[in-house]
C-alpha cells in the first residue's frame, strides 16, 4: 500500500500488533500517521509509518464515531476527555430521552432490539436448551447462536464474520460453548468461571479476522442474562468510564480484571440511576453509550 493512499479518517490495521484491532487515522504528518487503535489500552494515538499500517478492507468506521475531540498531547494526540458528575451525566441522557428509560424514543432506538434479541435467546437457548444442544446437536447450537447474534448490530461486521467462521471449527466451538454454559449456569459470576470462558474466547480460531475481542466475548452472556452480564464496546466504554472518573483496568484481550471492573461499574451505576428506573444492564449499557458516544 503506497503511503499516499493513507489519509486521515481511514480505517487501518496494524501489521505488527493485530491484537490492537482496527484503527482510525486521526492525523497525517508527512510520512507519519497518528492512529487511534480500538483495542489498545489508553485514549491516545500511536505514531506509525506506512510499514506498520495498511488500509483495512472494511472502511466501516462507525465504532469510532462520536469519540471526543483529539488534541495534541506532546508527540501524540489524545482524547480530550471531559469529566461528568452524576447529575451532568443524567442531564446529558435526558437531552436525548426526556422520559428516561421509559421514553418511547429510547425504547425504539436503544432498548427494543436488544430486548427482542434477549427474548429470542431465551426461546431457543435459554432454560437449559443451550446445554441440551451442546450434548446432542452442536451444529444446531451453532446455527441458533448465529441467529441470535444476527438479531443485533452490536458486533463490528468483521468481528461477526470472524466469530461465525470460528464456530465452524467443531472442537473450538464445543470448548467455547462448554465454558459459556458453565458461566451462565454459575450461581455467581466469579474469576473461577469467567477466566476459563475468556480463555475459550481467546482460543477461537481467527482465519479471517480477530475473534478474541471484547464485543465477541461479552455479547452472548449479555443477551442471555442482561440482569447480571454487561456488554463491552471498547472505545465508547472507555470514554464513558473516563468521563465518570472510573478506572476500567482495560486490557485488549478478554480477561477477568477488566470484566470484573466493568461489572462493578455497571452495578454501581444501576444503583445510582435508580431514580430513572433501569430494568437491567441493557439500560445501564445504553446509558454508558449515551454518555460516551451520542452527539
Amino acid at each position: 500500500m503506497e503511503e499516499a493512499a493513507l489519509k486521515a479518517g481511514m480505517i487501518v490495521f496494524n501489521r505488527l500488533k493485530p491484537e490492537w484491532g482496527p484503527g482510525k487515522i486521526i492525523q497525517v504528518e508527512g510520512q507519519f500517521y497518528h492512529v487511534f487503535w480500538r483495542d489498545r489500552p489508553g485514549l491516545e494515538t500511536t505514531l506509525m509509518t506506512a510499514a506498520g499500517v495498511a488500509r483495512a478492507s472494511s472502511q466501516d468506521g462507525t465504532e469510532f464515531d462520536g469519540l471526543p475531540k483529539f488534541v495534541r498531547a506532546g508527540n501524540v494526540f489524545a482524547v480530550k476527555g471531559e469529566r461528568l458528575s452524576l447529575d451532568a451525566a443524567i442531564g446529558r441522557f435526558r437531552r436525548f430521552f426526556s422520559l428516561d428509560f421509559d421514553d418511547p424514543v429510547y425504547w425504539k432506538q436503544e432498548r427494543a432490539y436488544k430486548e427482542k434479541a434477549h427474548k429470542h435467546y431465551q426461546d431457543v437457548l435459554g432454560g437449559g436448551k443451550l446445554h441440551g444442544l451442546l450434548m446432542q446437536d452442536l451444529a444446531r447450537l451453532v446455527e441458533e447462536t448465529n441467529r441470535v447474534v444476527g438479531k443485533v448490530n452490536l458486533l463490528f461486521s468483521v468481528e461477526q464474520a470472524a466469530f461465525r467462521d470460528a464456530l465452524k471449527d467443531a472442537q473450538a466451538a464445543r470448548a467455547y460453548f462448554e465454558r459459556l454454559d458453565a458461566l451462565l449456569q454459575a450461581p455467581k459470576v466469579t474469576e473461577d468461571v469467567y477466566a476459563p470462558y475468556a480463555k475459550a474466547v481467546r482460543d477461537l480460531p481467527a482465519d479471517r479476522g480477530r475473534v478474541a475481542s471484547w464485543p465477541v466475548a461479552t455479547l452472548l452472556p449479555f443477551l442471555a442474562q442482561p440482569d447480571r452480564h454487561m456488554f463491552l464496546k471498547p472505545s465508547v466504554t472507555q470514554v464513558a468510564a473516563l468521563a465518570l472518573g472510573v478506572n476500567l483496568n482495560y486490557r485488549a484481550e478478554p480477561n477477568w480484571l477488566t470484566y470484573s471492573s466493568l461489572l462493578h461499574l455497571a452495578a454501581d451505576y444501576k444503583e445510582k440511576l435508580s431514580p430513572l428506573r433501569p430494568r437491567d444492564l441493557i439500560d445501564v449499557q445504553s446509558f454508558f453509550w449515551v454518555v460516551g458516544r451520542y452527539q
